[in-house]
């Protein structure tokens, strides 16, 4: 997402502001897009691709995605968002989470980040995506 005067659907290399990577391995594939002043919030719970589970390759550890990203950019935000999901009761709220982890880095009031929850999540979900976000905030 661009915010500001910038018109474009790129963001060149090396220019990012904020990364919000919801797997780690995505974290280290698009980290060349930050700035040195950005900042990755990681969600550190791997989803593993196929080569993985079918054995034809290894997941790398995670101290090995986070090492270079630390190298490119001053602030590496690490949480292990689905865990946070289920505890506020259902892990597929991890994005809202992350959503949560986000609001504080952003320049949008966490009111209107709530509201656009309400517009596209239906009722009976709100509640515990209400949840996720403020345990998304509150780890940071």
């Amino acid at each position: 997402i661009r915010l500001g005067c910038e018109f474009g659907p790129l963001v060149p290399a090396g220019s990012a502001d904020i990364m919000l990577a919801l797997e780690p391995a995505e974290a280290l594939r698009y980290g060349h897009y930050l700035s040195r002043d950005g900042a990755a919030l990681v969600n550190t719970y791997p989803v593993l691709p196929t080569t993985v589970t079918t054995g034809k390759s290894k997941y790398p550890p995670l101290d090995e995605i986070l090492a270079p990203l630390r190298k490119i950019c001053r602030t590496v935000k690490t949480l292990d968002a689905t865990k946070l999901a289920s505890t506020a009761g259902n892990p597929q709220t991890m994005n809202v989470v992350m959503l949560g982890v986000l609001s504080k880095y952003i320049p949008l009031r966490e009111e209107i980040l709530i509201e656009s929850l309400g517009d596209s999540i239906k009722t009976k979900y709100l509640e515990v995506n209400r949840r996720a976000f403020e345990l998304g905030k509150g780890e940071v």
